[in-house]
């Protein structure tokens, strides 16, 4: 059973993300398997589940997994906040801003945290990254230089 009144899938991410490291052996690649079929997903559906969870606990998960129409106030003051720091126009849809690059994207939590996310361009194969900030600024500089963003 589910601890703590989490669905079957955030306790199978819970339980992989307990694991040290992610997929390097193979009992962990077994667990992750195991995991994943039980719950009607893929591997790599879990391993990016798991850094969510890694990244923000179950908060993170509900980030990487469900879209929302944030309220006005603090989504629509991250643009202008980029753009004084030298970063391009960010490109919002729901509660999600993305670099015109597309390899880097901005995902404002419902607990009021900024997530970053990495993909390769024009891929939309979004990765949990860093470490989730009330700042959108420093939610992406913990990434990488400012030239790389």
């Amino acid at each position: 059973d589910p601890v703590g009144g989490l669905t079957l899938w955030q306790d199978a991410v819970r339980l992989a993300a307990a694991r040290p490291g992610s997929g390097l052996t193979a009992a962990t690649r077994a667990l992750y398997a195991s995991l994943a079929a039980a719950t009607g997903r893929t591997p790599n559906e879990l391993a990016r589940a798991v850094a969510a969870w890694r990244q923000g606990g179950l908060a993170g998960l509900a980030v990487l997994e469900e879209p929302w129409d944030p309220p006005a106030g603090r989504f629509d003051r991250a643009r202008p906040l980029l753009l004084a720091a030298d970063l391009p126009a960010f490109r919002p849809h729901r509660n999600r801003l993305t670099h015109p690059g597309g390899h880097l994207q901005l995902r404002l939590g419902r607990d009021g945290l900024w997530y970053a996310y990495e993909s390769e361009p024009g891929r939309e194969d979004w990765w949990p990254r860093g470490t989730p900030d009330l700042d959108p600024v420093g939610a992406l500089t913990a990434l990488a230089t400012p030239a790389g963003l």
